[in-house]
């Protein structure tokens, strides 16, 4: 079991219950791994984020498919909130840079020193205007517009299950019987 500031390993390792697909706690799924949120009806195909504070974790989810045309913001999520954990990770594809742009807009992802990052809209409980998406770690970070070397606004993503590479509108479909 691990405390309330570790996150989860991914592939989640639980001795309990069998490895794989299925439903989980939010607290329970690592961060940088494909769930699908159900939400009045509609299933949509998101990461799972985590936000590291002093004290606690804050749990995330960006939606991937569908995604939003525009303002990707961040979605809390409560840490006993089930997700169907896919029990797969994110393929990222940056495209190529646009030179035409010197600040990225929330959904697009940028590169800078530290690596490639994705501005989100953050949370507007947390007083803060954009989080920043580490695609590396599923973690949500501050502060990462400074020294940029490429802005990337047309991303697209994958998962990745096993050895597949998956389009993402088709884990709604792989996991039907389950969801």
């Amino acid at each position: 079991m691990t405390s309330h500031l570790e996150t989860p390993e991914f592939p989640l390792n639980n001795t309990e219950a069998s490895d794989g697909p299925s439903y989980r706690m939010a607290h329970e799924i690592g961060s940088g791994a494909v769930v699908i949120r159900t939400e009045n009806g509609k299933r949509s195909v998101c990461v799972k984020l985590d936000r590291i504070c002093k004290e606690y974790i804050h749990h995330y989810l960006i939606p991937l498919d569908p995604r939003p045309s525009v303002n990707l913001e961040l979605i809390y999520v409560d840490p006993e909130d089930l997700l169907f954990d896919c029990f797969a990770t994110v393929e990222y594809d940056y495209g190529d840079a646009d030179a035409s742009q010197a600040i990225p807009e929330a959904g697009h992802a940028f590169e800078n020193k530290n690596g490639f990052f994705i501005k989100v809209l953050d949370d507007p409980k947390t007083q803060k205007m954009f989080g920043f998406v580490d695609p590396m770690t599923g973690l949500v970070r501050i502060r990462q517009e400074r020294k940029l070397k490429a802005i990337h606004p047309n991303w697209s993503t994958k998962a990745k299950v096993g050895e597949d590479i998956v389009e993402l509108a088709h884990l709604l479909e792989r996991f039907a019987t389950q969801l």
